[in-house]
């Protein structure tokens, strides 16, 4: 039973690096398709531990280190290989600044999940973007090029730029809450 939750995690990393590789082939909408299921398996991993008591602090850190592969490096390397590439070496950059950014962010979770001293009201907030959903947001450009938008120059830069601003959403301080507040509980406008 401890197996299972470190068997989910490994596949969720051979997703994301196979998505990578696919990238690099050209089988974008294939890419894409395996960060995303990257991101389920990492969805699935932490609850199948809880679900089977099969928590360790190894899980732990093996998780970690897939949401830097999926949530950091698969994401920028699959819309480097879609578009960002025709920025060249700013392109390139931008790739990097976002796989810095995610490592960044993670690495504050992981710390701040350990902090036993932090305000309890802190519990309903994120810092800073959440890794999976900056991923989401930094393959924005593809969904949007398997939807017809074209592939040039521009938008390798436009992209790049794009990249850059969710590095910062990512590494930035700026408080995100968890989840929405029940109906009826939303403060009054």
């Amino acid at each position: 039973r401890m197996l299972v939750p470190n068997l989910i995690t490994l596949l969720a990393i051979c997703a994301g690096v196979t998505g990578v590789r696919l990238a690099f082939e050209g089988r974008f909408k294939t890419a894409v398709t395996l960060v995303l299921v990257a991101a389920f398996l990492d969805g699935i991993d932490g609850r199948a531990a809880r679900a089977l008591k099969a928590t360790s602090k190894f899980g732990a850190q093996m998780d970690s280190l897939a949401d830097i592969v999926n949530f950091g490096v698969a994401p920028a390397l699959v819309l480097y290989a879609w578009v960002t590439d025709q920025a060249g070496t700013i392109g390139w950059i931008a790739a990097l600044l976002y796989i810095i950014a995610c490592g960044l962010r993670l690495a504050r979770f992981n710390v701040m999940s350990e902090d036993a001293e932090r305000p309890a009201w802190q519990t309903d907030f994120f810092v800073g973007v959440p890794a999976p959903a900056g991923a989401l947001l930094l393959l924005l450009p593809a969904y949007l090029g398997f939807l017809g938008a074209p592939r040039s120059a521009t938008v390798g830069w436009l992209a790049a730029a794009y990249s850059v601003a969710i590095a910062f959403l990512l590494a930035g301080r700026r408080p995100m809450r968890r989840s929405l507040p029940p109906v009826g509980l939303a403060p009054p406008c």
